[in-house]
């Protein structure tokens, strides 16, 4: 299930090297954290869905809008998530719940729930290093509003706050 819904993100991203390398990063964190926090298997595999998608939708957004502006990853994903979900044949309660976590992705007030909050913390923790973000408070800030999970926090701060960091 995971496994052919990633392989078809991948394809659908193209030639997009830079779309393809981040959504298989935040999937792997998005994994670590799930497992690390005892997931059972439903919501691991919503979790790691949703961390597959969640910008599925950047390249209408970019054409549409001519902007990556979070609004418009969550407006524009949402549909493409539910299409390849149904594709690749997932119960419908379990495309529900991964379209919602993909359609309001950077919208922090909308989290409800672990598998949501799992997903934009492995997001950040990529893009705290893509952004190249080192201002180490600005990211103890982020740890300390955002982060909820004990993985997520253990993991920003052992990658983003350490002394060798943005050496």
């Amino acid at each position: 299930m995971v496994f052919g819904v990633m392989a078809r993100a991948v394809e659908y991203d193209g030639d997009d090297a830079a779309r393809i390398h981040h959504l298989i990063k935040v999937h792997a964190f998005a994994r670590i954290i799930g497992k690390a926090e005892g997931f059972d298997e439903n919501n691991q595999k919503i979790t790691e869905l949703a961390a597959i998608l969640h910008d599925i939708g950047i390249h209408n957004a970019e054409e549409k809008y001519h902007s990556t502006d979070g609004k418009y990853q969550e407006m524009e994903s949402e549909p493409v998530a539910r299409e390849i979900l149904k594709d690749a044949h997932i119960p419908s309660w379990i495309i529900d719940r991964v379209c919602y976590i993909v359609g309001h992705h950077h919208t922090l007030t909308a989290i409800d729930g672990m598998d949501f909050q799992a997903v934009v913390e492995a997001d950040m923790l990529v893009n705290i290093f893509d952004r190249n973000v080192t201002d180490k408070e600005k990211i103890t800030l982020i740890r300390d509003r955002v982060f909820k999970t004990k993985k997520g926090k253990s993991l920003l701060t052992q990658m983003y706050l350490g002394e060798n960091y943005g050496k």
